[in-house]
């Protein structure tokens, strides 16, 4: 009879009896009609870093096989725990395509990078510490968002500033937040429009750029989620991205003078009228904010303090 010597140490989290069922069980169980498995702490596993080769007496080929095969078995289960942790720690982390796209996109609406300027992927992998793979994907996105273009050849160039497109994207802002706030006002809670006055005391320090991106953030937080209390996911979605594409717009009209508290102070009207259920007064509140905020950017544009190429 075929005698399996025992293996020290069992395998982590597994039954403390191992089974070798098939032709290696038959073979270890010789012609006597015993069941064709072994059990016991003869066939425990041991870890595979410490994974000993299993000494056979009689060396069956089948029989070495079969235990070559559990030993396999048991690696790949180790190694497959492994690696889903490493995967999900991966997804925690930020890739490098999406950095670069966030730096670029935060310097593109800051105007570090005047519209009309040429960009290369070689200048921009310089700048942002990465290779010219990350740099393209994030440009892929941003001209998806407006705020790039591409030219065979050429490169990238910063798309430039259009009259009509400040027009135009006012108009649908105008339309899109004021359906929002019609159904929010419908809909929402007053748990929710409590949340939604806690974003409402954002302000800004004037001449201050820095300050300015953090504030335009927040205000579009505030936006966003007013629209958000609509329950239409897809006008949100439309809604985030248009105001994103605007920031550049916003940057403009906030260095014309100091608003701050002004803007402030018509966020938490529009919140408190919303409360109030006064929806009529709410949506010619939010009107008055998004016309002014239009005409401050071509305030400051007409007054020929800022230095950019328009169409």
């Amino acid at each position: 009879m075929v005698q399996l010597l025992a293996v020290g140490g069992a395998a982590p989290g597994r039954p403390s009896h191992g089974r070798l069922h098939g032709a290696a069980g038959a073979d270890l169980a010789g012609k006597r009609g015993r069941r064709g498995l072994i059990e016991g702490p003869a066939a425990r596993l041991a870890p595979a870093a410490k994974r000993p080769r299993v000494p056979l007496a009689g060396r069956g080929s089948i029989a070495r096989a079969g235990v070559d095969c559990l030993h396999d078995v048991y690696a790949l289960y180790t190694m497959t725990d492994v690696n889903a942790e490493a995967t999900a720690a991966r997804g925690t982390r930020r890739t490098m395509a999406e950095e670069v796209y966030l730096a670029l996109k935060r310097d593109l609406i800051t105007l570090r990078h005047k519209p009309g300027a040429a960009l290369t992927e070689q200048g921009l992998a310089e700048r942002y510490g990465s290779s010219r793979v990350p740099v393209r994907e994030a440009c892929r996105r941003l001209q998806q968002e407006g705020l790039l273009k591409a030219v065979p050849y050429k490169g990238y160039f910063v798309d430039r500033v259009s009259l009509k497109d400040i027009y135009d994207s006012f108009e649908l802002r105008l339309a899109l937040e004021s359906h929002a706030l019609s159904r929010a006002a419908e809909r929402a809670t007053d748990a929710e429009l409590g949340r939604l006055a806690g974003l409402a005391g954002t302000e800004y320090t004037f001449h201050d750029w820095e300050s300015y991106t953090e504030f335009l953030e927040r205000n579009e937080d505030f936006h966003v989620q007013l629209a958000a209390l609509s329950g239409n996911s897809r006008l949100v979605a439309v809604l985030r991205d248009l105001i994103g594409a605007m920031q550049r717009f916003f940057m403009l009209g906030l260095d014309l003078g100091d608003f701050a508290a002004e803007m402030r102070g018509e966020h938490e009207e529009l919140v408190a009228l919303l409360q109030a259920g006064q929806v009529d007064a709410a949506v010619a509140c939010l009107r008055r904010q998004i016309l002014a905020s239009r005409d401050r950017i071509l305030k400051a544009l007409a007054s020929g303090r800022i230095d950019l190429p328009l169409e």
